[in-house]
């Protein structure tokens, strides 16, 4: 696979699969192509080179948290939490409203990500912090096989993050899903996942992917 952004090459013949059950960190240099993979991966980029193949995986079964969070600033935390089971509940569900027991499963997420206080706040009103962790809960709500974290704690305190990757990394790899997510820092990645696909901004093609032997247990 390759990828080339206003005539630049960001990678070239990447060739990799993530293995079922596993946590994938990207990482890279700022303008690596971080951001861009993830894009790529989840389908709403086309690779210029190469395709993705997703076996037996239907499109509502990838969910991705992106840099710039995409929440609907005008609906209260709940709302937005709720938002991540759009994708799996029928357009009649939806309309009629969400279900007492899907109102009792984001607010357990929202509680363990420290939001039990701001479930009808609205969002705009949030801090930056607060909001990502919002993110978080609603791509975790969507119940994904495959997520795709776009540096998901780059926003939060030490504490923060490592409840929010850990919170990650149980949801996803509990139900054998797949999480590929860009990290800034290194001992995060070592900490959280099995393996690293390093990219190289000055080399698209000296990429490399390593397995991780300390991790979190």
């Amino acid at each position: 696979m390759g990828i080339c952004v206003e005539g630049k090459w960001l990678i070239r013949n990447l060739n990799f699969t993530v293995r079922q059950g596993e946590f994938l960190a990207v990482r890279g240099s700022s303008g690596s192509g971080k951001t861009t993979l993830l894009r790529v991966l989840s389908g709403s980029i086309t690779p210029d080179e190469g395709t993705i193949e997703k076996e037996s995986l239907n499109p509502n079964e990838c969910a991705m948290i992106f840099q710039d969070l995409q929440l609907a600033d005008g609906a209260t935390a709940i709302t937005n939490a709720l938002s991540g089971c759009l994708g799996r509940n029928s357009f009649l569900s939806s309309f009629l409203g969400f279900t007492a027991r899907e109102k009792k499963q984001a607010t357990k997420l929202l509680n363990l990500l420290g939001l039990s206080e701001k479930l009808d706040q609205w969002t705009s009103t949030l801090s930056r912090g607060e909001r990502q962790r919002l993110a978080i809960v609603r791509s975790l709500f969507a119940r994904p096989k495959i997520l795709l974290a776009d540096e998901p704690t780059s926003s939060l305190d030490e504490n923060w993050a490592k409840v929010s990757l850990e919170l990650i990394k149980k949801e996803v790899e509990g139900r054998s899903g797949s999480v590929i997510c860009s990290l800034h820092d290194s001992q995060q990645a070592r900490d959280f996942s099995n393996r690293e696909l390093l990219i190289d901004s000055n080399s698209p093609e000296n990429w490399s992917i390593q397995e991780v032997e300390s991790k979190t247990s």
